[in-house]
């Protein structure tokens, strides 16, 4: 078969269609999240070492390589760093797969069956979108297209040639994504089982192959020597990643991008393969059944995925479509057949290859960050609502720090490369919910966020209020935002509709926070959280004590003459201009006591500087002195000569504030060695009698020393003994303290 000869005019226009398709109107909307991940890595590549902040050079996702980044650092460092150039490289990728489908199905199924399998790629919606995007896929599905035809020619022409070339195409498929083994694989069995090809399988020629492989992964293996350890992490966390959508997500999918023609026409194509059941049916049913099994059965699903799947059956498609060009019985028809049929396959096309150019479901991220560029300070960090990559979008276009707010299971590249695992709450049941409950207020807190990015998707026009809060991340980004007190700075319109809202936080805590400290005559009030750069006022009781204003980071120092009068329930709040306070009381006053023979000693600080104290137990007045100047204050009285645990020692002066605390009781200690029981204990009151009386009768009597530690003899275990009988050690003043579980031991 003559593959090489004229050109071939409608295989050309074909081609040019689908470059068309793929690469008109590329900036009209700017790069998604996991685009400006790539993009940024390339212009690392590159160069770029403005990106090198944000950007590091290995992926976070299924730990894929970086084939696609390195082709575009190579278009980068031809006609510079920018967004378009990476959609470019994809829509060339996609465009070159057109050819390679064709080759495919021509040597399968004759020339008009591959002009129609070109023509199904070239008009395929899902293809079209995925290659106006900076993504993957489309590299993906080149090189996997590419491998399976080079399985395809080994097998028809019998050269070695193709086997090397299998192999290291093979290799780049794994390289641009490392679900691309599938196609190796496949590309594998189909020639395995070629009787044909089997003479070429020499020792020499498949070490030849395998050297192939080799030099074409060199790339992978050098970054996986860099970077094993967080390669290996990488795709550990990305095993954990799964997508709660219902079992049929791929079929409605592939049916809101290519229409209900488009895939009916894949259907006839895969039941005329099962019929037929040829050499090129078998092997693009196997390329179908093994990649469209994975991705069902793989947890993880996206939007993406299935690009790979597409050639194959684009092929069958075209091969239906070639037959049925040839099933007309009448000859003045036949001529026109393929024209009409590839008409008709056009016309059912247009309406989804018109959603490809709808920009309407991508909100204006690139406009809010080169907002962010221009209108706010360069050291102002971002924090975008994100399922794990937004927040790069401010990194690739606004060179800003940017950090995400929402629930994903992805590793987080902080700026100046600072890698933060995704947790595992639960077993990998939930979705980590760090970028959420943990992150958020911390980097708000040290001022490192400044402002809050919103957006949502489009859906009806206009949006409905349930579209807005629609997601448990969307609703606590709006939290946040009346959390922090947010005022609404800027907002992009797409299709004259609000997308995406900025935030500028004006405070960095949740509720502000006060702190107080007297010294002498004079408050210390200290505070954070406030709104930055505000008018403070200070009441006290109801009446302004003072004035104030925050500074830039939201907090307050004011000092202030301590109140002639504070009541224990009176209030000092603090308010700025947007309504938000904190309030506490005056510092209560604290009192330690201690004894010295028999005499006990009260030391309080936290009084009315200057003013009479009182102290009272139970009611009765026993000291009273002058505070200091500082607050402090000294009393001295005789021990009381009755102590219970419910009676009160209270110390107060004469504007309300006070300070209480129960006296201490003495303690009884016992143990009982051979029989005997050795009563020790401390509290009671010094150089005075005590008694130890057990129910009914008093087994001994000591003396307690000055500092009131009881030391008596031991005596003999009284019979009857029971553990529930209290023993009790009583002084000449009434202090007394129990102990239990005496009992005689066999």
């Amino acid at each position: 078969m003559r593959l090489v000869g004229r050109v071939n005019l409608p295989l050309l226009g074909i081609v040019t269609l689908a470059a068309v398709l793929r690469l008109v109107q590329l900036q009209r909307i700017g790069l998604r999240g996991d685009e400006a991940v790539y993009v940024g890595q390339a212009g690392v590549l590159a160069g770029a070492h403005e990106l090198d902040r944000y950007f590091i050079l290995i992926s976070r996702g299924n730990s894929n390589f970086l084939l696609y980044q390195e082709i575009l650092s190579v278009v980068f460092r031809t006609f510079g760093v920018g967004d378009v150039s990476g959609r470019v490289v994809s829509a060339v990728f996609s465009t070159l797969t057109v050819p390679m489908i064709y080759w495919i199905a021509l040597t399968f199924f004759g020339r008009r069956s591959a002009l129609f399998a070109a023509l199904m790629f070239a008009l395929s919606g899902y293809s079209i979108s995925l290659g106006r995007l900076a993504l993957l896929d489309s590299t993906l599905a080149f090189f996997g297209t590419l491998t399976i035809l080079c399985a395809v020619r080994l097998v028809h022409t019998e050269r070695p040639g193709w086997l090397y070339a299998m192999a290291a195409a093979g290799t780049l498929t794994i390289q641009a994504k490392v679900t691309g083994g599938l196609a190796l694989a496949v590309a594998i069995v189909y020639v395995a089982f070629a009787r044909n090809v089997r003479k070429l399988a020499t020792p020499r020629r498949l070490l030849l192959a395998v050297l192939a492989a080799v030099v074409a992964c060199v790339p992978a293996v050098i970054q996986i020597v860099q970077h094993w350890d967080t390669f290996r992490d990488f795709l550990g966390s990305s095993l954990r990643r799964n997508s709660a959508v219902p079992w049929y997500y791929y079929e409605k999918l592939l049916l809101s991008y290519e229409g209900a023609v488009v895939v009916a026409l894949w259907v006839l194509g895969i039941a005329l393969a099962v019929r037929r059941r040829t050499r090129g049916d078998k092997l693009l049913l196997l390329w179908i059944f093994a990649m469209a099994s994975f991705y069902s059965l793989y947890s993880l699903k996206a939007f993406n995925y299935l690009v790979p799947v597409i050639p194959a059956v684009s092929i069958l498609a075209g091969r239906a479509l070639g037959s049925a060009s040839y099933s007309l019985r009448r000859p003045q028809l036949l001529r026109w057949a393929p024209a009409v049929l590839a008409l008709a396959v056009i016309v059912a096309a247009v309406p989804n290859i018109t959603k490809a150019f709808d920009d309407r479901p991508y909100p204006g991220l690139r406009e809010a960050a080169k907002w962010i560029a221009s209108e706010t300070p360069r050291d102002a960090g971002v924090m975008v609502l994100s399922h794990g990559s937004a927040q790069y979008v401010f990194a690739y276009y606004a060179h800003r720090d940017s950090y995400p707010f929402g629930r994903f299971n992805l590793a987080t590249i902080l700026p100046g490369g600072e890698i933060v695992p995704a947790s595992d709450p639960t077993g990998g049941a939930q979705t980590p919910r760090d970028w959420v409950t943990e992150w958020p207020d911390r980097l708000i807190a040290d001022g490192t966020v400044s402002y809050l990015v919103y957006y949502t998707p489009w859906a009806d026009d206009p949006p409905t209020e349930d579209q807005v809060i629609r997601t448990a991340s969307q609703r606590r980004l709006q939290m946040f935002v009346e959390r922090y007190h947010g005022q609404l700075v800027h907002v992009e319109y797409r299709h004259h509709e609000a997308r995406t809202w900025i935030y500028r936080l004006t405070t960095r805590r949740p509720r502000p926070a006060l702190e107080l400290k007297v010294n002498g005559p004079m408050v210390s009030v200290t505070g954070s959280g406030f709104m930055v750069n505000s008018p403070l006022t200070l009441t006290y009781n109801g009446k302004v004590v003072a004035r104030g204003r925050s500074d830039l980071n939201g907090a307050v120092s004011v000092t202030l003459a301590m109140p002639s009068q504070s009541p224990p329930r009176s209030l000092l709040v603090v308010t700025d201009s947007a309504g938000r306070y904190a309030s506490m009381v005056f510092p209560k006053p604290t009192i330690s006591y201690r004894t010295k023979g028999q005499h006990a000693e009260v030391s309080g600080r936290g009084f009315r500087p200057n003013d009479l104290v009182t102290a009272t137990y139970h009611h009765a007045v026993v000291a009273r002195a002058k505070a200091d100047r500082s607050g402090n204050v000294l009393l001295s009285f005789p021990v009381p000569q009755h102590t219970y645990p419910k009676w009160k020692l209270t110390a107060a002066d004469r504007t309300g504030n006070y300070a209480e605390r129960t006296l201490p009781q003495p303690t009884l200690r016992t143990t009982t060695p051979a029989g005997r029981v050795s009563v020790s204990g401390d509290g009671a009151t010094g150089n005075g009698q005590t008694l130890d009386t057990y129910p009914g009768h008093l087994p001994k009597s000591g003396r307690v020393d000055a500092r009131g530690t009881l030391s008596p003899p031991a005596f003999p275990l009284p019979i009857p003994c029971s553990p529930t009988w209290p023993l009790v050690g009583r002084d000449t003043v009434g202090n007394y303290s129990t102990v239990t579980r005496l009992e005689a031991r066999p």
